[in-house]
């Protein structure tokens, strides 16, 4: 049944229309094993060879992408893209054909949502004993902390991947994966930890407390990734070490951490014959060092062989290289230009030549530095700029930003010679389909010394932090409007960019900048909310004699991300100091919008008089100033005061008032945010029609403008009103929804809510089996998640259904 046709439409890819498994007979296969979601998730978990698996986990978290992007991900040529392909179909069509058909697919583990691991896109060559000792030591009870040391290039992060994704069975609460390359500033460590495990700060705790707290009862292994430039924040590993005695911590680090109970790992350079008196061909190939040389011209040039008259020369690159797979990979794009007998004296002339003698450089990253530095003498002028340059970006780039900030011609041009010369390569589609670009981190390295050297570092970061800055800038009035979710993908994916440009501003103490960039970014809630707080907290300090109005948005701004910490102490102090000094320079716009927020603070502490006459002082500014965006958010938040003293009546024509004004202007998440509040109360009242009919109306624009989040959750609440009024029809299809949507997410509140919900529906139909699977699934992600709430139901569901 299942054909090369569709299995691709399957996998999702291109030109491959999904509805070709819409129909029976596969509808009813798919269905059978627990929908397409969960059929994909199994196919990732197969065994496949390297190359196989690699590609099939590319297609299904980069659907419907074109075949050179894949080629370009993979590193390997259009070509044999097409070859990989099919030997990839033919393993699926085996697996699809025989899948067991008498037993329903059993549903993945919990803790399998619970990692962000990312996938390796080329095999690990050669590092299988390395892969063994790693995890063998990680395995010793005795053994908390292993830290991978070795030069830049060696493949320490290629290795801390393979090491730790074959420890997912060992830790019950998640594997975590926490990239480190963009950050150099200790103190935002806990930030970047709490961001890859998904956890925030609750009330006035610190994100370290917060940490503790969570790590303490769980089985976890993370993984710290670049620590080289972090050494500082070693004390903050071995603070989590100390408060939860089950947490594991793998390091990769170009030095070790140097403290109590670190063992250390030397990641090897990969194995390669010395020169002369050299094996047979088929004995040469299985030296790793040169298969990788031979792999990584292949994929390039499929006619590529070693022989005879080659070897010779390929093994002396392999030495001259010292077998760091970097170097290797560097010198094998060399040769689409140059045979390896031509390229070998030209790698000598760099070694000799051009070799760091500075004494605080490990010996492993001078030969490394020289095999970039060769491939660097071999651009253009204007190549060479424009590679010095791009390395002020992060681990990605577009080509609009490109442009802009390195301001050399013939761009794309330009780009695509370093992509042949795997100086840099593709990254991710954009937001608008166009590919990105990344550079790895040592060529980075190497590139940012370049800069330099050319005395071109401060004009060329200042001209970076300008271009997100007004990326930011222009984003901000796209808030509640259909273009919403244009900037919220976009801001989403330079964000890496966007704090490189917040370091620069804070270091060269251009603080007003900073102000502007925070002041202007914090309203979209898909960026790291606690990072964003944290980056504004060192703003705050370090401008605290600034009396801009910049300053004051970015007091504006932090008053309201404390209220979504539930620090409502933290968050009146904030909004006080922000109303102050607005009132000092007299600027109206900004004095109404702090009045919010003080009114706000006062509604929590139930002074809901107070609260009223400063949102009465508010809504007559913004009356003046005919604003009427913020008159309608006014009117929300004196509904919600008015409510909360009791007159429902008046509250729900002050509501009526808001959401009018929002209709009116074309204010999407306006609307959304007060018909929230509108079901809210007439749910309160009985009125389940009018609850039901708010519910429904939401989820519609939230659809129209893409916020999945929102979405997912609306999912969830129709289904919980349909299934409170008795009407029980829709609420399978909406629970459904909503819990693919959240795994899709990663959202694992959310999946639990939806599982335990499935729960409560096959209790319902008596399927007593199934309802017992679905509670157990919610249990281990209430608790990873730590949600006592939903912990609590779920457990009560449970002690129901046994009494059933």
């Amino acid at each position: 049944m299942w054909d090369k046709k569709h299995i691709k439409a399957l996998l999702g890819l291109r030109h491959n229309a999904i509805s070709l498994i819409r129909v029976d007979p596969w509808k009813r296969w798919v269905d059978e094993r627990g929908g397409l979601n969960h059929v994909r998730a199994v196919l990732r978990a197969k065994v496949f060879v390297p190359e196989q698996a690699s590609l099939l986990n590319l297609i299904l978290d980069q659907p419907n992408s074109p075949s050179i992007f894949y080629a370009g991900k993979l590193n390997i040529g259009h070509s044999s893209y097409f070859v990989y392909l099919n030997s990839l179909l033919q393993a699926l069509a085996e697996i699809l054909n025989n899948w067991d058909v008498e037993r329903p697919a059993q549903p993945l583990r919990a803790s399998a949502f619970l990692t962000n691991l990312p996938a390796l896109l080329t095999p690990l060559i050669g590092a299988e004993k390395s892969v063994a000792t790693a995890i063998a030591i990680l395995q010793n009870p005795g053994v908390r902390l292993l830290t991978l040391t070795g030069p830049g290039g060696v493949g320490k992060t290629r290795l801390a991947l393979s090491v730790s994704a074959g420890l997912q069975a060992d830790f019950k609460d998640g594997v975590f994966f926490v990239s480190l390359e963009t950050i150099h500033d200790p103190a935002l460590l806990p930030a970047q930890v709490s961001h890859a495990l998904n956890i925030e700060t609750v009330g006035a705790q610190s994100l370290l407390d917060v940490l503790r707290a969570y790590l303490r009862e769980r089985q976890v292994l993370l993984v710290l990734d670049n620590f080289e430039q972090l050494m500082a924040g070693a004390s903050f590993v071995a603070d989590l070490l100390r408060a939860a005695d089950q947490l594991k911590i793998l390091v990769t680090s170009r030095e070790a951490l140097n403290i109590y109970g670190e063992n250390r790992f030397t990641v090897p350079e990969l194995l390669r014959p010395a020169p002369g008196n050299l094996p047979s061909l088929e004995q040469l190939i299985q030296w790793p060092a040169v298969h990788l040389f031979v792999q990584r011209v292949q994929a390039r040039h499929a006619s590529f062989v070693l022989t005879e008259g080659n070897k010779e020369a390929v093994v002396a690159i392999c030495n001259r290289l010292d077998g760091l797979p970097l170097a290797i990979e560097l010198a094998a794009a060399q040769v689409k230009m140059l045979s390896p007998d031509q390229g070998l004296p030209q790698l000598e002339h760099g070694l000799k030549s051009l070799r760091d003698t500075s004494r605080d450089r490990p010996l492993r990253q001078k030969s490394l530095w020289s095999v970039i530095d060769w491939s660097y003498q071999l651009l253009s002028e204007t190549e060479k700029a424009l590679f010095r340059r791009l390395s002020v970006f992060g681990r990605e780039w577009s080509l609009d930003a490109a442009q802009i900030v390195c301001q050399t011609e013939d761009m794309l041009g330009n780009l695509e010679n370093l992509i042949e010369k795997s100086l840099i390569r593709y990254a991710q589609q954009g937001t608008n389909g166009a590919l990105r670009f990344q550079m790895l981190q040592a060529v980075r390295e190497y590139a940012l010394d370049r800069l330099t050297s050319e005395a071109e570092t401060e004009q060329t970061r200042r001209r970076h932090a300008s271009y997100f800055l007004e990326m930011v800038e222009r984003a901000e009035p796209a808030i509640g409007t259909p273009e919403q979710l244009y900037w919220m993908r976009r801001i989403e994916q330079e964000w890496e960019n966007i704090q490189i440009a917040l370091q620069w501003m804070l270091d060269r103490e251009e603080t007003e900048l900073a102000f502007r960039l925070l002041g202007s970014i914090w309203r979209y809630y898909n960026i790291p909310i606690g990072e964003t707080k944290a980056w504004m907290d060192r703003a705050l300090a370090q401008g605290v004699q600034s009396k801009s109005a910049a300053r004051v948005k970015t007091l504006w701004g932090a008053a309201w991300l404390s209220t979504h910490y539930n620090d409502s102490d933290g968050a009146m102090r904030l909004a006080e100091q922000g109303l102050a000094l607005s009132r000092e320079i007299g600027d109206q716009k900004l004095i109404a919008l702090l009045l919010q927020n003080v009114a706000d603070g006062l509604r929590n502490r139930g002074e809901y008089d107070q609260a009223l006459l400063l949102l009465e002082e508010s809504l007559h500014l913004f009356r003046e100033m005919d604003n009427q965006e913020e008159i309608a958010w006014i009117l929300g938040h004196t509904g919600a005061v008015v409510l909360q003293r009791g007159e429902t009546a008046r509250a729900m024509e002050i509501l009526q008032e808001s959401l009018a004004i929002f209709r009116t202007i074309g204010h999407q998440m306006g609307v959304v945010g007060i018909l929230k509040r509108v079901g809210v109360l007439a749910l309160q009242e009985g009125d389940d029609v009018l609850a039901i009919k708010t519910a429904r109306e939401r989820l519609e624009i939230l659809k129209e403008i893409g916020d999945r989040q929102h979405i997912s959750e609306s999912f969830y609440e129709l289904a919980s009103l349909f299934w409170q009024t008795g009407d029980f029809e829709p609420v399978q299809a909406l629970v459904d929804e909503s819990l693919a949507l959240s795994r899709e997410l990663g959202d694992w509140p959310g999946t639990a809510r939806a599982l335990n919900f499935q729960g409560r529906l096959a209790v319902r139909r008596s399927d007593f089996a199934a309802a017992r699977d679905f509670f157990e699934q919610a249990q281990i992600i209430f608790q990873q998640t730590g949600d006592a709430a939903g912990l609590a139901d779920n457990l009560a569901d449970m002690e129901r259904l046994r009494g059933d």
